[in-house]
């Protein structure tokens, strides 16, 4: 019996545009992102930033236009973190990689930070006691 064959699928042209990367455009993404979060909090502020048109069916009220900056917030995080996302994606496969310590190796390092802290913190108090007259002599020449 004979395998039909299949036809072969085109590759869809908007997928392959969404797909691909352009860097600047995922810059210019994070710079309106960050630019939408600041005109969000200046309209939910109300001094800089006022939205006037109160016969219009969504500003007719105070609630409605928190809602609103709330909204355009919102939207500014989203494209913010869309921007940014595409920096992480690479750690999620290096994080799979890592070998976490278990707690004995832990709790060693952890003792041995605070010791190294409490040893160091030991000779500056020495060293501040050794130093202190002749700083005090210094300063009392009135230079």
């Amino acid at each position: 019996m004979a395998k039909m064959k299949l036809p072969e699928q085109k590759p869809n042209r908007i997928l392959e545009i969404l797909k691909k990367e352009y860097p600047f455009e995922r810059i210019l993404l994070g710079v309106l992102g960050a630019l939408v979060i600041i005109l969000g909090v200046y309209l939910i502020e109300g001094t800089v930033l006022e939205i006037r048109l109160t016969n219009w069916w969504i500003f007719n009220t105070d609630t409605k236009i928190l809602i609103f900056s709330i909204f355009v917030i919102v939207i500014g995080a989203v494209s913010l973190f869309m921007s940014v996302w595409p920096f992480f994606v690479p750690s999620f496969a290096e994080m799979r990689k890592v070998t976490w310590p278990n707690k004995n190796t832990i709790l060693n390092h952890t003792a041995r930070v605070f010791g190294f802290i409490l040893i160091i913190s030991f000779f500056f108090i020495l060293a501040d006691f050794a130093f202190r007259p002749f700083f005090n002599w210094i300063t009392s020449l009135g230079v």
